[in-house]
C-alpha cells in the first residue's frame, strides 16, 4: 500500500493519467496539422515573389525568391489592375510580440509556441486575402524584434518591396505588428504609402487608409501603442530591478567561478573547478605577482580559460582571444577577475542599461544607482585576501633596489600636503662609512626642500625603526583589548554584528515585498486601462489623465523601493565589516614583527604631522581597517 492506496489503483490512475497525456498531445498535433493543411491550402506558390526563410521552413515552401523584386517593379500597377479587372497585389507582414514569446518556458516549447504563433498569424491573414480574391505575393515575418525597432530585416525588407510598388495592399493583424512608434506610422503609413499608392490594412483594429475619417484613429492608436510599449519597457525594467534588489542573479552566463543553481536559476552556487582556479589567482597576486605573471602561469598550466571553460560546458559563449587556434589567459582576464567583488559573495548589476526602449545602445549608470547587494550568494575570497586585494588596487606599490616592496609603502601619508611619505636610506658615520639607516621623507620636501615653504610644512623627517615600533606597539594594543573584552564576554564581536541585524532586514523585505505588489498591481491595471481605451470604453483623455496618475504612484513607489535597497546595502556592508574584523582577530593573538601583509591588514592609512611637541610618535595618527576606534 502506498499512502493508504493500493498498488493496483495507483497503477491504474497512472495509465489513465498517462492516456489522458496522451490523447491531449494527439489532439494538439492534429489541430495544428489541421491548421498547416488549410495554410498550404490557400497558399499559391506561382504567385509568391518573396517568403521569408521562417516561413519557407515552416510550410515547407520550394518556389524560390524572386530577388529583383526589391530592385526594380515586376507586376503591373494598382491603377493598371483596375483597369484589366486584375487581382489585387497584397503583402503579408508578421511579427511576433513580447506576449507570443512570453508563453513557453524551456527553449523547447518556446520553439513550438513561436511556430505556433506564427501559423495562427498567417493563417488569419491568408483567410482575410482569400475571401477577397487578393493575390499573396509575398509573405514577411519578423520574430522576437520589437515594433519600435526600426532595423527590423524583413520589416525593411518589405517596405522596399513596397518602395518599388510590387504591391497594391499592405496587410498586417494589427497596426502594431506593422509598428509601435508615431514616427514610423507617420513616415510610412501616412507618407511613403500614399507616395507609393500603397493601401494598409490592420483587420483586427480596423485600420484602413482607404477609409475616410480613419487617419485619427490610426493616429490615436499609434499614440497609445507607443505608450504601452514604454510602459511595458519601463515595467520590464521595474521587474529585473527588483529581483536584482533582492539578490538574484539576472545575467545570461555565470560569472567564472560560479554556475547557475540547478534549482534556481537567479541563484549562483560555486563551481569547484573553477572556485579553484580563481582562488589560486588571487593567492598569487596577494603574494605579490603580477598580472602578466599569473595568466604565464596559468597558460603554461594549460588551465581553460573562462571562455573555454564554458564552451566545455556547452554553453554559447563567446569571447577571448585565441593563439594559433587556442584561447588564452590575458592581463585584462586576470585584472577583471581580481576586480570582480562578485568572489566576495557580493552582486553588483545595474552597471549598464539601454538607452531607451527605441535605441539598443547602452550606457553606464552612475555608480550610486547601481544595484549592489551583500551576502546574495556564497563567497569564493575569504574577506582578509579580498581586503587585501582590493586595497592594492588603489595604489601602486614600487619596489626598493632590493627588489622588495617596503612594508609601508602607500600607506604613510603627509597631514599638510597629503603627498606620500617617502622611504629614503642614509649612513652614519664620517662620510657615509657607518651603518645605514633608513627613515621616511614627505615627498613635497623631498622635492622641493625649502624651496617654498607654502607647498608644505612638514620638513622634518621621522625614522623608519621609530615608525615600525610605535605601529607594533599599537597593533598589539588593539589585540590585548579585543582579548581583553571576550574574556569578560565570549563572541562579543559576533554578538555585535548580529544584534538588530536580522530584525531589521526582516522588515525592510516584508516592507519591499508589499511595495513591489503594488507596483505589479498598478502594472495589471494600466493593462486593463488600454484595453478599454482600445475598445472604446474610455475616452483618449481620460485614458491620458489616468495614466498620468499611474504614473505618479508607481514613481513615489519606485522611489522608496530605492531607499530600502540602499537602507539594507548599508546594514549589510557594516555586517561584512564587523565579520572583517573578527578574522582579523581570530587570526593573530600577538605580533612579534612587522610585515607587509599584517599592514594591510589592519592599517588603512598612517599620517604624519608636523614636529610640534619634539617628540615623534606625538606626530603619528593611525587610521584603521576596523570600525571601533582604538
Amino acid at each position: 500500500m502506498v499512502n493508504g492506496i493500493e498498488a493496483g489503483e495507483l497503477l491504474t490512475n497512472n495509465t489513465q493519467i498517462l492516456n489522458t497525456t496522451s490523447n491531449e498531445k494527439i489532439s494538439e498535433t492534429e489541430s495544428e496539422t489541421a491548421l498547416t493543411r488549410r495554410v498550404n491550402e490557400l497558399l499559391d506558390e506561382t504567385s509568391l515573389q518573396y517568403v521569408s526563410n521562417n516561413i519557407r521552413n515552416l510550410f515547407n515552401i520550394k518556389a524560390p525568391n524572386n530577388l529583383n523584386c526589391f530592385k526594380s517593379s515586376i507586376e503591373t500597377s494598382l491603377k493598371e489592375c483596375t483597369i484589366i479587372n486584375l487581382r489585387l497585389r497584397v503583402i503579408l507582414y508578421i511579427r511576433l510580440s513580447d506576449e507570443d514569446l512570453e508563453l513557453a518556458g524551456t527553449d523547447k516549447d518556446k520553439r513550438t509556441d513561436v511556430s505556433k504563433s506564427i501559423k495562427n498569424q498567417l493563417l488569419m491573414l491568408l483567410e482575410y486575402a482569400y475571401q477577397r480574391n487578393w493575390e499573396v505575393v509575398g509573405i514577411f515575418c519578423d520574430e522576437d524584434i520589437t515594433g519600435a525597432d526600426a532595423t527590423r530585416p524583413e520589416w525593411n525588407k518589405s517596405l522596399k518591396f513596397c518602395e518599388f510598388k510590387n504591391t497594391d495592399i499592405y496587410l498586417s493583424k494589427t497596426q502594431s505588428r506593422f509598428a509601435r512608434s508615431i514616427e514610423m506610422i507617420e513616415k510610412y503609413i501616412h507618407g511613403m504609402f500614399i507616395e507609393w499608392k500603397i493601401r494598409f490594412i490592420g483587420f483586427v483594429d480596423n485600420i484602413d487608409t482607404d477609409v475616410k475619417g480613419n487617419k485619427k484613429q490610426r493616429q490615436i492608436t499609434a499614440m497609445v501603442d507607443e505608450w504601452k510599449l514604454e510602459d511595458q519597457s519601463e515595467n520590464t525594467k521595474i521587474t529585473l530591478r527588483a529581483k536584482k534588489a533582492a539578490g538574484e542573479w539576472t545575467g545570461s552566463f555565470a560569472p567564472y567561478g560560479y554556475m547557475e543553481d540547478p534549482r534556481d536559476q537567479y541563484h549562483l552556487v560555486i563551481d569547484p573547478v573553477a572556485a579553484k582556479v580563481v582562488g589560486s589567482i588571487y593567492s598569487m597576486y596577494k603574494s605579490g605577482k603580477g598580472y602578466w605573471k599569473i595568466a604565464q602561469y596559468l597558460n603554461e598550466q594549460k588551465i581553460p580559460t573562462p571562455s573555454a571553460y564554458k564552451k566545455m560546458q556547452g554553453l554559447k559563449f563567446v569571447c577571448g582571444r585565441a593563439k594559433n587556434g587556442t584561447l588564452m589567459w590575458t592581463v585584462d582576464t586576470i585584472r577583471k577577475i581580481l576586480m570582480n567583488e562578485v568572489y566576495d559573495g557580493t552582486l553588483i548589476q545595474n552597471v549598464r542599461e539601454n538607452i531607451s526602449y527605441k535605441i539598443k545602445k547602452s550606457r553606464a549608470v552612475p555608480k550610486e544607482k547601481w544595484s549592489i547587494v551583500y551576502h546574495a550568494h556564497e563567497r569564493i575570497i575569504d574577506p582578509i585576501t579580498s581586503r587585501i586585494v582590493r586595497d592594492k588596487f588603489k595604489t601602486r606599490a614600487k619596489p626598493t633596489k632590493s627588489g622588495e616592496v617596503s612594508i609601508f609603502s602607500q600607506k604613510v601619508y603627509c597631514e599638510c600636503c597629503d603627498r606620500a611619505f617617502q622611504r629614503n636610506v642614509y649612513k652614519t658615520g664620517p662620510r657615509g662609512s657607518g651603518k645605514t639607516k633608513a627613515y621616511m621623507q614627505c615627498r613635497t620636501q623631498r622635492k622641493f626642500g625649502t624651496m617654498d615653504m607654502n607647498l608644505c610644512p612638514n620638513r622634518k623627517n621621522i625614522r623608519l625603526e621609530v615608525l615600525e615600533e610605535f605601529v607594533l606597539n599599537k597593533i598589539n594594543k588593539v589585540l590585548n583589548e579585543y582579548y581583553d573584552l571576550t574574556s569578560l564576554e565570549e563572541s562579543y564581536y559576533k554578538k555585535k554584528v548580529n544584534v538588530n541585524v536580522e530584525s531589521t532586514i526582516d522588515v525592510l523585505i516584508k516592507e519591499k515585498e508589499l511595495l513591489e505588489s503594488k507596483v505589479a498591481e498598478s502594472n495589471n491595471t494600466f493593462k486593463l486601462l488600454y484595453e478599454d481605451r482600445k475598445s472604446g470604453l474610455i475616452t483618449p483623455e481620460e485614458f491620458i489623465s489616468l495614466k498620468r496618475d499611474y504614473s505618479n504612484d508607481i514613481e513615489d513607489v519606485k522611489l522608496r523601493i530605492n531607499q530600502i535597497t540602499e537602507e539594507m546595502n548599508s546594514i549589510e556592508k557594516n555586517r561584512d565589516q564587523k565579520v572583517f574584523e573578527e578574522t582579523i582577530f581570530h587570526k593573530y593573538k600577538q605580533v612579534s614583527q612587522l610585515d607587509k601583509i599584517i599592514i594591510d591588514e589592519f592599517i588603512s592609512k598612517i599620517i604624519i604631522s608636523e614636529d610640534i611637541t619634539g617628540n615623534p610618535e606625538d606626530r603619528i595618527k593611525i587610521k584603521w581597517n576596523l570600525c571601533t576606534e582604538y
